[in-house]
């Protein structure tokens, strides 16, 4: 996905593999990171309507104060920015390492992007909509899951370990005082990230 805005681009919790051409935010200071800030407690050090485009790696997971991470990304996000968030996803091995607090699945993004979006983003006008859901699957399950008739939708809403991450990709709306009803993002499936699997 490609955003359509303009603006800055920047990464939480980039660690020490900060994307190139974005600025890299971490709690710790290491190479790579250009801004060193608690995203938990600190706000981004941007002006609003300033960043076109957000991205954060399996850092997402071990952050706590959700609702003013949420705020502040839309903040300083421009309209139609994407925010790119990758975490490993809430039912596999993964999901459930120790360090992490918050085990993702589409609930989670539910509850953000539409039914709680309120919650989340309070008095700002606006919402954000989820367009795709990228899911990095358990090696070879497609094939399994296909010799057992089984939809890999069913799978994944009702069985464990069948992807390993995955990713969320919203876009910042603020043409609307808040979300205006259920969003049905389209599902993507990959073994890797760049390797796509149709099932």
């Amino acid at each position: 996905m490609k955003t359509q805005a303009t603006g800055l681009r920047i990464e939480l919790g980039c660690g020490q593999h900060k994307q190139p051409g974005f600025i890299g935010i971490d709690t710790l200071d290491a190479p790579g990171v250009d801004v060193v800030l608690d995203l938990n407690n600190d706000n981004l050090p941007f002006e609003d309507d300033s960043v076109g485009y957000v991205y954060s790696n399996h850092a997402f997971e071990h952050f706590a104060n959700y609702r003013a991470i949420l705020k502040e990304i839309f903040r300083v996000s421009r309209p139609g920015a994407t925010v790119e968030i990758w975490t490993p996803y809430g039912k596999s091995n993964d999901g459930l390492l120790f360090g992490h607090n918050t085990f993702f699945t589409e609930t989670s993004f539910k509850h953000i992007c539409y039914e709680y979006d309120r919650f989340f983003l309070e008095a700002s006008p606006g919402y954000f909509q989820w367009l795709e859901s990228h899911y990095n699957l358990w090696p070879g399950i497609s094939d399994h899951l296909e010799a057992m008739g089984i939809p890999i939708d069913f799978a994944l809403d009702h069985m464990f370990n069948i992807a390993l991450e995955w990713g969320v990709f919203l876009s910042v709306r603020k043409d609307a005082d808040r979300a205006p009803g259920p969003q049905i993002p389209e599902r993507k499936y990959f073994y890797g990230r760049a390797d796509p699997v149709f099932v």
